[in-house]
């Protein structure tokens, strides 16, 4: 839920002849936060379709790769040009796979730690990826909790093709980590 607290009172961002638009400070809730995937704030995953055939003729992957992470859509303003905030929870050792959005995000850890390439970054580090630019990263051992700000409301996401190896890791590492991922994300998303 977003409340307003109070209007603009200069109209600023106003046409000739407009009446003053209503702005001002707007509270959000970290527990009215709605699963990323429920929103349509980010379209449905884009998948290379030669990758998605091969993983198929591997067979079933674990179920718990899906229970890795719960990124929730905690902020979004009015219009295609408004704020988002996506909060997002990786689960110990989570492989993200290579892929890209539709427009700039700057990312903050806020707590545990990722390794995005060669770089660990811990609470309080941050990156910043441009549009369409592609990238991935791994949550650390004990896991980690992210926001992602970004100027637009609407976004996509896009997964490039050639990381099979990429997949399989992350069905391995799901398999091993599944039950303690089970049991830390009944804890966060209670």
């Amino acid at each position: 839920m977003v409340e307003e607290l109070r209007p603009d009172p200069i109209g600023r961002n106003a046409s000739p002849g407009t009446p003053p638009a209503r702005r001002g400070i707007r509270l959000f809730r970290g527990g009215d936060a709605i699963p990323l995937v429920d929103s349509d704030a980010m379209s449905p995953p884009l998948f290379d379709p030669e990758d998605r055939k091969a993983l198929a003729e591997d067979g079933p992957r674990s179920p718990t790769i899906a229970l890795g992470i719960d990124d929730r859509l905690v902020f979004r303003g009015e219009g295609d040009e408004g704020f988002s905030l996506v909060r997002a929870w990786l689960a110990p050792h989570y492989v993200l796979p290579r892929h890209s959005h539709s427009g700039d995000c700057l990312y903050y850890v806020v707590e545990g730690s990722i390794n995005l390439g060669a770089q660990q970054l811990c609470a309080g580090d941050g990156f910043f990826v441009p549009s369409n630019a592609p990238y991935a990263y791994e949550a650390g051992p004990d896991g980690a909790v992210v926001v992602e700000f970004r100027l637009q409301t609407s976004f996509d996401m896009t997964i490039p093709g050639g990381q099979l190896e990429r997949w399989r890791r992350m069905a391995v590492v799901a398999e091993e980590h599944g039950e303690r991922w089970v049991e830390l994300r009944s804890k966060t998303t209670a």
